[in-house]
């Protein structure tokens, strides 16, 4: 790794110095309001692990839907756990271990209980997998709070664990006081490999898409790399991304890209069973870990630095729609299932019920989301 000869003034650069930093927010409405295209997509493509499986829509949005949900989802989650991580150590700094922790626990483990008593119960109940329930919904709800259903806050369970393992790993040995470096390429190749070889083993046993605990746990690898790279990127100052080293991340990142589609396009020409894809053990399998490897590192860094670079500005609008963003994943579930049983009741074709719930998921999970920062006491947590 070599030290740079002079910093380079850089929006992401200067987050210190400033409350908020309209790069990050801006990534969070797109992130968030991906993850409900994606929820919304899983459904009427059967791609992935959702609440409903709709009526497929017809092709060619089939298999475009379908390539692109799954060339995504191989990145889209370590790349929340990458911002995440960026503006840990910030955190831990100014606060201390125990006022980290416990802010960690209200802003993540109070929305996650919240998820579970609340919305976990209604929504699991009218999933056609317990459609075999023969009793009625006050006996149901025991049955399935434990073990908890959290589903999307997962990700704030997981994210409270990383964040004190590494409050804990800190206090053992604290960050030293260095001049904004490079990382070095090969070390970025390395961790891809890393992600790779961590990931492939869990993949054989359980598959991408399979749950273990309600957990997707054959990306953990992947998820714990982006949380990394994301500390060790704000750490070490690495951004912006010096530029002959942000053509490299970039052109591997298209790279990856281009790579995934060729392998799901081959697969899908010649018949293969997908399911080799996933795991199992497949060399198949294998090779979706190496390009999941290098989409987790170098196309996760290259969106990061370009929303520094060309996205680090926003007016009223932008910063009441990045205020929303939290509350908007929180409730984003039961809007969509919500409105997946209204769109049972209109017959429309697939395609439009998709793109309507679509629209209507992420507008009404904003405008709630918004709501709920006027409320006393929950908008200290949202």
């Amino acid at each position: 790794m070599r030290t740079r000869p002079a910093p380079v003034a850089h929006p992401a650069a200067g987050d210190a110095g400033r409350r908020r930093a309209p790069w990050a927010d801006n990534l969070k409405v797109v992130l968030v309001s991906g993850v409900i295209v994606a929820h919304t997509t899983m459904a009427w493509t059967h791609v992935g692990n959702w609440v409903f499986e709709e009526p497929l829509v017809r092709e060619p949005l089939l298999s475009v839907l379908t390539l692109v949900t799954a060339i995504v989802s191989l990145f889209g989650m370590p790349l929340f756990f990458l911002v995440a991580g960026y503006f840990t150590p910030k955190s831990l700094s100014r606060k201390g271990f125990g006022r980290f922790v416990g802010d960690r626990a209200v802003r993540l483990l109070v929305p996650m209980l919240a998820y579970v008593l609340l919305l976990s119960a209604p929504i699991e109940f009218v999933d056609p997998e317990n459609a075999g329930w023969t009793g009625g919904f006050r006996e149901f709800v025991p049955h399935v709070l434990w073990p908890p259903a959290p589903g999307p806050t997962w990700f704030l369970g997981v994210l409270f664990v990383f964040s004190v393992g590494y409050g804990v790993l800190r206090a053992a040995v604290p960050a030293r006081a260095e001049p904004r470096s490079v990382p070095g390429f090969g070390r970025l190749v390395l961790l891809a490999v890393v992600v790779a070889v961590a990931a492939f083993p869990i993949m054989t046993v359980a598959p991408l898409g399979q749950e273990v605990w309600r957990l997707a746990v054959a990306q953990s690898p992947a998820w714990l790399a982006g949380f990394a790279l994301g500390v060790a990127a704000r750490e070490r100052g690495w951004l912006p991304l010096e530029p002959s080293l942000g053509r490299r991340i970039r052109w591997t990142a298209w790279s990856a890209l281009a790579a995934g589609v060729g392998v799901f396009v081959l697969a899908t020409a010649t018949g293969m069973d997908l399911r080799l894809l996933l795991g199992g053990g497949s060399w198949q399998s294998a090779v979706i870990a190496v390009i999941e490897g290098l989409l987790v590192v170098f196309a996760s860094l290259w969106v990061v630095d370009l929303f520094g670079r060309r996205f680090d500005a926003h007016g009223p609008r932008g910063r009441a729609l990045s205020r929303a963003a939290y509350g908007a994943f929180l409730v984003h579930q039961g809007v969509l299932v919500a409105l997946v049983l209204a769109s049972h009741r209109l017959g429309w074709p697939p395609e439009v019920s998709y793109a309507a719930v679509t629209a209507l998921g992420v507008a009404v999970s904003f405008v709630l989301g918004h709501l709920l920062t006027r409320v006393p006491g929950i908008r200290k947590v949202v």
